[in-house]
């Protein structure tokens, strides 16, 4: 028997060792192509959503193999757009500085990619297909029913219905959900949280509706900071019949979603007295808020209360943003200033000619750190304002091509995430209009009947032009 099988060991063992050989031989070969043709492409990965509304988001490219270290000069993105590099082992993260556009392919390619130690080298090309965006807006019922807010796409047409109630006077979007604030047939302030599914409110998850910080009182200016954390409002108790403990309050919704007054040392205090605000907004990207209180106090106000608040000087009107966050755009008794949030330090604006040479000076919206909107105008005999919009590139500025009835006041001025597009509010005979143009060429992308749109609450509340 043992001699039986002996031979059958034997051709067993020849087998795995033949096996063995040609696996060694394939994994010889397999190394010998890859050194001569370099690495390649993975995967990559990134948040179309993200990259066209906030800045600082990534592209992850990731090779077949280790990489040699990869710098920002090997790395070229088509269209033009500034980025960062950063590498390790076998991905590269491409951080952009600002938003990317809309709607449009980019090309990004790390160019002669090399392996550790191998001389063969490989342009690692990825394209990238941004996000479209879409806007709310408020649409007030004509005949005393349900007020309305809808949603547009700018690469789609018509509108859709978010959510529906009455006596709406303002919303924000949040992740998943609406917060949005509504007066009664009194007066009395009442704001829910409305839970989304696919865009709209789904009605089967229950609605939240806040207890407010009186029995009875009247809540304005309403904010969210952009990771839908916290948000905050103005609020005056009305409950003895006059208005009392006016002031700044924030909810925070990752607890006990209780509104807590925003003391005067800027900390959320239960039972506090508010600080009084005149202009407030969160600031783009982050916790802290920039309030402009009663007295023209300028401060930076970390609604989480977990660091002191900065006094940052004084002034008489808060502008907005620019689009890294870093910077705000605050107007004074020297001008109109740009202040540094990080240490306080301001430089004047450049304002060319075109853009101060009117009887009527608006709203400053910034579109990137050096190009923003003004509205400018004359004064009608009915005392209207008969508006225009100048673009300030730099050291230039020139009239942007939109068209503003003569019947109709302009309201707002407000741009997308990316400064790509911008929202024009009009008002005329009663009726509300949204306009999204581009900001560059003035081009209409889109239009709606409605007001209050949802890109207008990045800037401070008192969001109209003037």
């Amino acid at each position: 028997m043992s001699t039986e099988r002996r031979p059958v060991a034997t051709r067993f063992r020849r087998r795995f060792v033949a096996v063995v050989l040609v696996l060694v031989v394939v994994a010889v070969l397999a190394a010998v192509v890859g050194s001569q043709q370099g690495p390649r492409l993975k995967a990559v990965s990134y948040d179309a959503s993200g990259i066209v509304s906030r800045p600082a988001q990534r592209v992850i490219i990731t090779a077949n193999q280790a990489l040699q270290r990869v710098t920002a000069s090997d790395v070229r993105v088509s269209p033009a757009a500034a980025h960062t590099v950063t590498s390790s082992g076998n991905t590269v993260a491409v951080e952009f500085s600002g938003p990317l556009e809309y709607d449009r392919d980019y090309t990004v390619t790390v160019a002669d990619a090399r392996a550790p130690g191998q001389a063969a080298t490989a342009d690692l090309r990825a394209t990238i297909r941004t996000g479209s965006t879409d806007v709310l807006a408020l649409v007030p019922a004509a005949d005393g029913g349900d007020d309305r807010i809808v949603r547009r796409s700018l690469d789609a047409s018509g509108a859709t219905t978010v959510y529906r109630g009455e006596g709406i006077t303002g919303y924000v979007r949040l992740s998943r959900a609406l917060v949005v604030m509504r007066d009664s047939a009194v007066g009395d302030s009442r704001i829910d949280i409305v839970p989304l599914r696919n865009g709209v409110e789904d009605r089967d998850a229950p609605v939240e509706h806040l207890t407010m910080p009186s029995s009875r009182g009247s809540a304005s200016a309403l904010h969210a900071s952009d990771d839908g954390a916290s948000f905050g409002f103005q609020y005056a108790d009305t409950a003895t019949g006059q208005s009392r403990d006016v002031g700044l309050y924030v909810v925070d919704m990752t607890g006990t979603h209780l509104p807590q007054p925003i003391a005067a040392d800027g900390k959320p205090t239960t039972g506090a007295v508010p600080m009084t605000v005149t202009q407030w907004a969160y600031v783009p990207r982050t916790e802290s808020a920039l309030v402009r209180t009663g007295s023209d106090e300028l401060f930076l106000v970390d609604m989480s209360g977990r660091v002191d608040a900065v006094r940052l000087g004084s002034a008489t009107y808060l502008h907005g943003f620019v689009g890294t966050g870093t910077t705000a755009v605050v107007e004074s008794g020297t001008g109109i200033q740009r202040v540094d949030l990080t240490d306080g330090k301001r430089t004047a604006i450049t304002a060319p000619a075109g853009s101060t040479d009117a009887a009527y000076l608006g709203r400053i919206a910034q579109l990137t750190d050096e190009t923003y909107l003004r509205t400018v105008g004359s004064v009608r005999s009915d005392g209207t304002i008969a508006s225009r919009i100048v673009r300030v590139d730099g050291a230039r500025a020139s009239r942007l091509p939109v068209s503003i009835p003569d019947d109709a006041t302009l309201t707002a001025v407000c741009p997308s995430p990316n400064g790509e597009f911008v929202a024009l509010e009009t008002k005329s005979s009663g009726a509300s209009l949204v306009s999204v143009v581009d900001a560059t060429s003035g081009a209409l992308e889109a239009s709606l009947a409605g007001e209050d749109v949802d890109w207008c609450g990045a800037l401070p509340s008192g969001d109209e032009v003037g």
